[in-house]
Protein backbone atom coordinates (compact mmCIF):
# COMPACT_ATOMS: atom_id res chain seq x y z
CA UNK A 1 0.00 0.00 0.00
CA UNK A 2 1.21 3.19 -0.53
CA UNK A 3 2.57 5.88 2.04
CA UNK A 4 1.38 9.32 2.59
CA UNK A 5 2.61 11.66 0.02
CA UNK A 6 5.33 13.70 0.61
CA UNK A 7 3.88 16.91 0.09
CA UNK A 8 1.11 16.53 2.11
CA UNK A 9 -1.92 14.56 0.60
CA UNK A 10 -3.80 11.73 1.67
CA UNK A 11 -3.10 8.35 1.58
CA UNK A 12 -3.46 6.75 -1.75
CA UNK A 13 -4.37 10.07 -3.33
CA UNK A 14 -1.38 11.48 -5.51
CA UNK A 15 -0.98 14.34 -8.49
CA UNK A 16 1.10 14.65 -11.25
CA UNK A 17 0.89 16.71 -14.52
CA UNK A 18 -2.04 14.67 -15.40
CA UNK A 19 -3.75 15.51 -12.16
CA UNK A 20 -4.83 13.95 -9.35
CA UNK A 21 -5.36 9.89 -9.22
CA UNK A 22 -5.59 7.49 -6.87
CA UNK A 23 -2.70 5.25 -6.17
CA UNK A 24 -3.36 1.70 -3.98
CA UNK A 25 -2.42 -2.06 -4.88
CA UNK A 26 -4.84 -5.16 -4.58
CA UNK A 27 -4.23 -9.04 -4.87
CA UNK A 28 -4.84 -10.51 -7.91
CA UNK A 29 -4.60 -14.20 -8.17
CA UNK A 30 -2.09 -14.33 -5.34
CA UNK A 31 -0.34 -11.09 -6.66
CA UNK A 32 -0.16 -7.83 -5.06
CA UNK A 33 -0.84 -6.02 -8.31
CA UNK A 34 -0.23 -2.05 -8.05
CA UNK A 35 -3.65 0.18 -9.80
CA UNK A 36 -3.67 3.78 -10.71
CA UNK A 37 -7.47 5.29 -11.19
CA UNK A 38 -7.01 9.18 -12.62
CA UNK A 39 -8.90 11.41 -11.66
CA UNK A 40 -8.00 14.06 -13.59
CA UNK A 41 -7.11 17.89 -13.45
CA UNK A 42 -9.89 18.78 -10.64
CA UNK A 43 -10.05 20.57 -8.18
CA UNK A 44 -8.61 19.02 -4.76
CA UNK A 45 -11.48 19.33 -2.56
CA UNK A 46 -13.14 17.26 -5.27
CA UNK A 47 -10.55 14.82 -5.12
CA UNK A 48 -10.29 14.18 -1.55
CA UNK A 49 -14.19 13.89 -1.14
CA UNK A 50 -13.90 10.77 -4.25
CA UNK A 51 -11.12 9.49 -2.45
CA UNK A 52 -13.42 9.60 0.87
CA UNK A 53 -16.11 7.95 -0.90
CA UNK A 54 -14.16 5.30 -1.58
CA UNK A 55 -11.69 4.93 1.72
CA UNK A 56 -12.99 1.51 2.62
CA UNK A 57 -12.83 -0.27 -0.95
CA UNK A 58 -9.18 0.81 -1.48
CA UNK A 59 -8.51 -0.17 2.24
CA UNK A 60 -9.93 -4.03 1.23
CA UNK A 61 -7.99 -3.94 -1.89
CA UNK A 62 -11.51 -3.72 -4.35
CA UNK A 63 -10.81 -2.67 -7.44
CA UNK A 64 -11.99 0.86 -8.70
CA UNK A 65 -13.44 1.49 -11.92
CA UNK A 66 -12.17 5.36 -13.09
CA UNK A 67 -14.16 8.22 -12.27
CA UNK A 68 -16.73 9.11 -15.00
CA UNK A 69 -15.92 13.18 -15.46
CA UNK A 70 -19.08 15.01 -14.67
CA UNK A 71 -20.94 16.11 -18.23
CA UNK A 72 -19.99 19.82 -18.97
CA UNK A 73 -22.65 22.17 -20.64
CA UNK A 74 -20.19 21.97 -23.73
CA UNK A 75 -20.67 18.43 -23.61
CA UNK A 76 -24.54 18.76 -23.83
CA UNK A 77 -24.43 21.51 -26.54
CA UNK A 78 -22.54 19.39 -28.67
CA UNK A 79 -24.59 17.00 -28.24
CA UNK A 80 -27.52 18.94 -29.05
CA UNK A 81 -26.14 20.30 -32.23
CA UNK A 82 -26.17 17.12 -33.30
CA UNK A 83 -29.46 16.48 -32.72
CA UNK A 84 -30.72 20.27 -34.26
CA UNK A 85 -28.81 19.31 -37.64
CA UNK A 86 -30.17 16.07 -37.97
CA UNK A 87 -33.90 17.54 -36.65
CA UNK A 88 -34.16 21.01 -36.86
CA UNK A 89 -34.72 24.06 -39.62
CA UNK A 90 -33.42 26.09 -37.85
CA UNK A 91 -29.81 24.18 -37.31
CA UNK A 92 -27.75 27.64 -38.23
CA UNK A 93 -29.26 29.81 -35.56
CA UNK A 94 -28.81 26.96 -33.21
CA UNK A 95 -25.56 27.05 -33.62
CA UNK A 96 -24.96 30.45 -33.39
CA UNK A 97 -26.08 31.01 -30.30
CA UNK A 98 -24.64 27.91 -29.26
CA UNK A 99 -20.80 29.05 -30.09
CA UNK A 100 -22.21 32.20 -27.52
CA UNK A 101 -23.33 29.91 -25.01
CA UNK A 102 -20.29 27.77 -24.69
CA UNK A 103 -17.89 30.67 -24.91
CA UNK A 104 -19.87 31.64 -21.39
CA UNK A 105 -20.62 28.95 -19.75
CA UNK A 106 -17.22 26.71 -20.44
CA UNK A 107 -16.35 23.66 -19.01
CA UNK A 108 -19.16 24.38 -16.54
CA UNK A 109 -20.87 21.10 -15.49
CA UNK A 110 -24.15 20.99 -15.91
CA UNK A 111 -25.04 20.01 -12.28
CA UNK A 112 -23.57 23.35 -11.33
CA UNK A 113 -26.24 24.75 -13.86
CA UNK A 114 -28.86 26.11 -11.38
CA UNK A 115 -31.28 29.43 -11.79
CA UNK A 116 -28.77 31.74 -10.25
CA UNK A 117 -25.94 31.08 -12.79
CA UNK A 118 -28.54 31.15 -15.14
CA UNK A 119 -30.26 34.67 -14.57
CA UNK A 120 -26.84 35.95 -14.22
CA UNK A 121 -26.37 34.79 -17.55
CA UNK A 122 -29.92 36.75 -19.16
CA UNK A 123 -29.03 39.67 -17.09
CA UNK A 124 -25.54 39.95 -18.70
CA UNK A 125 -26.91 38.97 -22.00
CA UNK A 126 -29.51 41.78 -21.52
CA UNK A 127 -26.50 44.66 -20.62
CA UNK A 128 -24.39 43.85 -23.71
CA UNK A 129 -27.39 43.97 -25.81
CA UNK A 130 -27.67 43.76 -29.73
CA UNK A 131 -23.74 44.26 -30.54
CA UNK A 132 -24.21 45.13 -34.68
CA UNK A 133 -26.89 47.51 -34.23
CA UNK A 134 -26.12 48.52 -30.38
CA UNK A 135 -29.49 47.98 -29.02
CA UNK A 136 -31.23 46.92 -26.28
CA UNK A 137 -32.12 43.17 -26.28
CA UNK A 138 -35.63 42.33 -26.76
CA UNK A 139 -37.45 40.16 -24.56
CA UNK A 140 -38.30 37.77 -27.15
CA UNK A 141 -34.68 37.49 -28.03
CA UNK A 142 -33.80 36.36 -24.51
CA UNK A 143 -36.73 34.19 -24.05
CA UNK A 144 -35.57 32.14 -27.48
CA UNK A 145 -31.84 32.12 -25.83
CA UNK A 146 -33.55 30.83 -22.80
CA UNK A 147 -35.51 28.02 -24.31
CA UNK A 148 -32.54 26.94 -25.97
CA UNK A 149 -30.71 26.54 -23.08
CA UNK A 150 -33.59 24.63 -21.37
CA UNK A 151 -33.88 22.67 -24.62
CA UNK A 152 -29.79 21.76 -24.53
CA UNK A 153 -30.51 20.39 -20.56
CA UNK A 154 -34.07 18.58 -20.98
CA UNK A 155 -31.61 16.70 -23.85
CA UNK A 156 -29.06 16.01 -21.69
CA UNK A 157 -31.32 14.40 -19.01
CA UNK A 158 -32.63 12.25 -21.49
CA UNK A 159 -28.89 11.18 -22.48
CA UNK A 160 -28.14 9.97 -19.09
CA UNK A 161 -25.86 13.20 -18.71
CA UNK A 162 -27.85 14.71 -15.85
CA UNK A 163 -30.12 13.50 -13.56
CA UNK A 164 -32.66 16.78 -13.21
CA UNK A 165 -32.64 20.05 -14.52
CA UNK A 166 -31.86 22.74 -12.04
CA UNK A 167 -33.30 25.28 -14.44
CA UNK A 168 -36.93 24.26 -15.37
CA UNK A 169 -39.13 26.93 -12.78
CA UNK A 170 -36.57 29.93 -14.91
CA UNK A 171 -39.46 32.15 -16.04
CA UNK A 172 -39.35 33.44 -19.25
CA UNK A 173 -39.75 37.74 -20.09
CA UNK A 174 -43.27 39.16 -20.63
CA UNK A 175 -43.05 39.54 -24.55
CA UNK A 176 -45.12 42.49 -26.53
CA UNK A 177 -46.56 40.64 -29.14
CA UNK A 178 -46.22 42.25 -32.82
CA UNK A 179 -50.35 42.45 -34.26
CA UNK A 180 -49.15 45.60 -37.09
CA UNK A 181 -51.27 44.62 -40.13
CA UNK A 182 -51.47 47.19 -43.66
CA UNK A 183 -54.27 49.20 -44.24
CA UNK A 184 -55.07 48.51 -48.01
CA UNK A 185 -53.60 52.00 -49.11
CA UNK A 186 -50.36 50.72 -47.40
CA UNK A 187 -50.50 47.52 -48.82
CA UNK A 188 -51.49 49.36 -52.35
CA UNK A 189 -48.45 52.15 -51.52
CA UNK A 190 -46.33 49.46 -50.47
CA UNK A 191 -46.35 47.59 -53.72
CA UNK A 192 -46.18 50.95 -55.93
CA UNK A 193 -42.48 50.71 -54.84
CA UNK A 194 -41.61 47.04 -54.84
CA UNK A 195 -39.70 45.98 -57.71
CA UNK A 196 -40.85 43.23 -59.74
CA UNK A 197 -40.36 40.10 -58.07
CA UNK A 198 -40.38 41.65 -54.44
CA UNK A 199 -43.84 42.51 -55.33
CA UNK A 200 -44.45 39.06 -56.36
CA UNK A 201 -42.91 37.71 -52.52
CA UNK A 202 -45.21 40.84 -50.72
CA UNK A 203 -48.57 39.38 -52.43
CA UNK A 204 -47.85 35.71 -51.80
CA UNK A 205 -46.79 36.85 -48.52
CA UNK A 206 -49.81 38.87 -48.09
CA UNK A 207 -52.64 37.13 -49.50
CA UNK A 208 -51.79 33.22 -48.58
CA UNK A 209 -49.38 34.54 -45.37
CA UNK A 210 -46.80 31.84 -46.90
CA UNK A 211 -42.86 32.19 -44.88
CA UNK A 212 -40.14 34.50 -45.83
CA UNK A 213 -38.00 31.22 -45.77
CA UNK A 214 -41.01 29.01 -47.59
CA UNK A 215 -41.14 31.72 -50.44
CA UNK A 216 -37.54 31.74 -51.26
CA UNK A 217 -36.58 28.15 -51.06
CA UNK A 218 -40.00 28.11 -53.69
CA UNK A 219 -39.44 25.71 -56.24
CA UNK A 220 -41.11 25.18 -59.75
CA UNK A 221 -41.96 22.04 -59.39
CA UNK A 222 -44.07 22.85 -56.17
CA UNK A 223 -46.07 24.94 -57.82
CA UNK A 224 -49.31 22.91 -59.80
CA UNK A 225 -50.89 26.40 -62.23
CA UNK A 226 -53.39 24.40 -63.45
CA UNK A 227 -54.56 23.27 -59.88
CA UNK A 228 -53.76 26.86 -58.48
CA UNK A 229 -51.88 25.49 -55.40
CA UNK A 230 -48.18 25.34 -54.19
CA UNK A 231 -47.14 22.20 -52.23
CA UNK A 232 -44.99 22.43 -49.63
CA UNK A 233 -43.42 19.53 -48.21
CA UNK A 234 -42.20 18.59 -44.66
CA UNK A 235 -38.45 19.47 -45.53
CA UNK A 236 -39.77 22.90 -46.99
CA UNK A 237 -41.70 24.11 -43.72
CA UNK A 238 -40.67 25.34 -40.35
CA UNK A 239 -42.65 22.77 -38.22
CA UNK A 240 -41.78 20.23 -40.86
CA UNK A 241 -45.17 19.16 -41.87
CA UNK A 242 -46.39 19.27 -45.56
CA UNK A 243 -49.01 21.55 -46.51
CA UNK A 244 -50.94 22.87 -49.27
CA UNK A 245 -51.24 26.66 -50.30
CA UNK A 246 -53.84 27.45 -52.25
CA UNK A 247 -53.61 30.43 -55.24
CA UNK A 248 -56.22 33.03 -56.17
CA UNK A 249 -56.36 33.95 -59.93
CA UNK A 250 -54.56 37.02 -59.80
CA UNK A 251 -51.42 35.27 -57.87
CA UNK A 252 -51.50 32.10 -60.03
CA UNK A 253 -50.88 34.46 -63.45
CA UNK A 254 -48.24 36.55 -61.44
CA UNK A 255 -46.36 33.50 -60.55
CA UNK A 256 -46.58 32.07 -64.51
CA UNK A 257 -45.52 35.48 -65.71
CA UNK A 258 -42.09 34.90 -63.23
CA UNK A 259 -39.41 34.57 -65.76
CA UNK A 260 -37.66 31.17 -65.63
CA UNK A 261 -33.62 30.58 -65.22
CA UNK A 262 -32.89 27.87 -67.18
CA UNK A 263 -31.20 25.21 -65.34
CA UNK A 264 -32.25 26.67 -61.48
CA UNK A 265 -35.29 25.18 -59.98
CA UNK A 266 -36.07 28.08 -57.65
CA UNK A 267 -38.86 30.34 -58.69
CA UNK A 268 -37.29 33.56 -57.71
CA UNK A 269 -33.63 34.33 -59.19
CA UNK A 270 -31.42 37.11 -60.33
CA UNK A 271 -29.45 37.23 -62.74
CA UNK A 272 -29.67 33.79 -62.72
CA UNK A 273 -29.27 32.81 -58.73
CA UNK A 274 -31.71 31.92 -56.68
CA UNK A 275 -32.71 35.37 -54.59
CA UNK A 276 -31.19 34.42 -50.81
CA UNK A 277 -31.80 37.48 -49.08
CA UNK A 278 -34.39 40.37 -49.54
CA UNK A 279 -33.98 42.47 -45.94
CA UNK A 280 -32.40 45.79 -47.79
CA UNK A 281 -34.55 45.66 -50.64
CA UNK A 282 -37.80 45.42 -48.95
CA UNK A 283 -36.60 48.25 -46.42
CA UNK A 284 -35.99 50.04 -49.02
CA UNK A 285 -39.39 49.74 -50.26
CA UNK A 286 -41.06 50.22 -47.37
CA UNK A 287 -38.86 53.07 -46.61
CA UNK A 288 -39.76 55.27 -49.62
CA UNK A 289 -43.46 54.21 -48.87
CA UNK A 290 -43.36 55.99 -45.68
CA UNK A 291 -44.51 53.47 -43.82
CA UNK A 292 -43.71 53.12 -40.42
CA UNK A 293 -42.94 49.93 -38.13
CA UNK A 294 -43.42 47.57 -40.57
CA UNK A 295 -41.33 44.17 -41.28
CA UNK A 296 -41.92 41.30 -43.99
CA UNK A 297 -43.15 38.69 -42.12
CA UNK A 298 -45.79 41.55 -40.57
CA UNK A 299 -47.57 40.52 -43.71
CA UNK A 300 -47.84 36.98 -42.42
CA UNK A 301 -50.34 38.97 -39.96
CA UNK A 302 -51.67 40.42 -42.91
CA UNK A 303 -53.29 37.80 -44.22
CA UNK A 304 -54.05 35.60 -41.16
CA UNK A 305 -56.06 38.69 -40.39
CA UNK A 306 -57.82 39.58 -43.21
CA UNK A 307 -58.81 35.69 -43.57
CA UNK A 308 -60.59 35.73 -40.44
CA UNK A 309 -62.58 38.84 -41.44
CA UNK A 310 -63.63 37.20 -44.25
CA UNK A 311 -65.49 35.00 -42.48
CA UNK A 312 -62.81 31.75 -42.92
CA UNK A 313 -62.63 28.92 -40.26
CA UNK A 314 -59.97 28.95 -38.05
CA UNK A 315 -59.04 25.27 -38.64
CA UNK A 316 -58.81 26.59 -42.32
CA UNK A 317 -56.66 29.55 -41.59
CA UNK A 318 -54.15 27.49 -40.04
CA UNK A 319 -54.12 25.10 -42.61
CA UNK A 320 -52.96 27.20 -45.02
CA UNK A 321 -50.69 29.40 -43.04
CA UNK A 322 -49.03 26.44 -41.29
CA UNK A 323 -49.55 27.03 -37.44
CA UNK A 324 -49.03 24.21 -35.51
CA UNK A 325 -50.60 25.72 -32.10
CA UNK A 326 -54.19 27.56 -32.24
CA UNK A 327 -52.10 29.62 -29.76
CA UNK A 328 -49.50 30.46 -31.68
CA UNK A 329 -52.19 31.21 -34.36
CA UNK A 330 -53.82 33.70 -31.83
CA UNK A 331 -50.78 36.04 -32.01
CA UNK A 332 -51.79 36.45 -35.20
CA UNK A 333 -55.09 37.24 -35.49
CA UNK A 334 -55.68 41.22 -35.08
CA UNK A 335 -58.47 41.84 -33.60
CA UNK A 336 -58.74 45.69 -34.14
CA UNK A 337 -61.24 48.84 -33.48
CA UNK A 338 -63.64 47.44 -37.01
CA UNK A 339 -63.70 44.05 -35.47
CA UNK A 340 -65.33 45.62 -31.92
CA UNK A 341 -67.57 47.63 -33.75
CA UNK A 342 -68.61 45.07 -36.20
CA UNK A 343 -69.22 43.19 -33.14
CA UNK A 344 -71.53 45.73 -31.84
CA UNK A 345 -72.81 46.11 -34.99
CA UNK A 346 -74.30 42.22 -34.80
CA UNK A 347 -75.35 42.50 -31.40
CA UNK A 348 -77.94 45.31 -32.28
CA UNK A 349 -79.23 43.52 -35.73
CA UNK A 350 -79.85 40.58 -32.99
CA UNK A 351 -81.85 42.89 -30.77
CA UNK A 352 -83.49 43.81 -33.10
CA UNK A 353 -84.38 40.80 -34.97
CA UNK A 354 -85.66 39.32 -31.54
CA UNK A 355 -87.85 42.43 -30.44
CA UNK A 356 -89.30 42.66 -34.07
CA UNK A 357 -89.97 38.64 -33.75
CA UNK A 358 -91.61 39.34 -30.35
CA UNK A 359 -93.70 42.08 -31.76
CA UNK A 360 -94.95 40.05 -34.08
CA UNK A 361 -95.84 37.37 -32.22
CA UNK A 362 -97.68 39.74 -29.97
CA UNK A 363 -99.29 41.45 -32.61
CA UNK A 364 -100.59 37.97 -34.26
CA UNK A 365 -102.40 37.09 -30.97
Amino acid sequence: MSAPNVHGLPQYLRKDDAGYYLDYSLREEGKRVRKRVRLGQIPYVQAKKILAEHAKEIAAGKFLAKEKPEATFADAANSFLAYSQARKKTFRHDNFIIKRLKAYFGDRTLKSLNADVLELYLSERRKVGHLKFSQPLSNSTLNGELRLIKSIVNRAISNGLLEKSLIKNVRGFKEVVRDRTLTQEEYETLLSYCPPRLAIMVQLAYWTGMRRGEILGLRWDQVDLKNKVITLEASDTKTQEKREVPLTEELTGLVQRTPRTLGNPYVFTYQGKRVKNIKTVFWRAVRTAGIKDFRFHDLRHCAVTNLRKAGVNDSVIMSISGHKTYAMFKRYNRIDREDRLEALKRLIQFKDRNRTAAENEVGSK
